[in-house]
């Protein structure tokens, strides 16, 4: 029963954060809102690395200081007050880089379970590495050994693709959609 609770409070974080974040839309459908999180995907990965840079950069130089020409000189200012300050900007930074690690997981588990379909290279070509359907279609031209795949058929397979995806990522309103609560 806990691995329930701990697997449903993952799942509330993960929408809470893409919701908060503006990756889906709550009035979105989950068809759309797993297009939309598929995209964002890569530069979720790429946020981390950015927020483990700031918090190195924090660690570094401090908080930068504004220009002293434009503010006045607060000389009452303790050190260790802008020690805490930097140090709650790294905690919130740990914050964020959590959850969004989090979020990159539970995509990467859904992702697994569909990892050994003939075209699940199609999500990778089209979503993360922004090609057509066209050069999609290219690719498995030279991977099928020549055999030849249209546009539209890389289209129906990666939307395919997306919906058992969308099953996986958001259950609930797939079963709303279904059921037309």
């Amino acid at each position: 029963m806990q691995e329930i609770i701990d697997k449903k409070e993952i799942v509330k974080l993960v929408i809470d954060e893409l919701d908060n974040r503006g990756i889906i839309k709550r009035n979105l459908n989950s068809f759309d809102n797993t297009i939309k999180l598929l995209y964002e995907y890569p530069k979720l990965k790429e946020s981390i690395k950015d927020r483990e840079e700031q918090i190195e950069d924090l660690k570094k130089y401090g908080i930068p200081s504004k220009s002293k020409s434009i503010t006045s000189i607060n000389i009452g200012t303790k050190r260790e007050e802008e020690d805490e300050i930097i140090e709650d900007n790294i905690n919130s930074l740990k914050q964020h880089i959590y959850r969004t690690k989090v979020v990159i997981r539970y995509i990467d588990r859904v992702l697994e379970k569909i990892k050994n379909d003939k075209y699940y290279d199609v999500i990778r070509l089209y979503y993360f590495e922004h090609n057509t359907h066209e050069q999609v279609a290219e690719y498995f031209y030279r991977k099928l050994d020549r055999e030849t795949i249209s546009a539209e058929s890389i289209r129906k397979n990666k939307n395919r693709l997306i919906n058992q995806i969308k099953t996986y990522l958001f259950p609930n309103d797939t079963i709303t959609e279904i059921l037309g609560y």
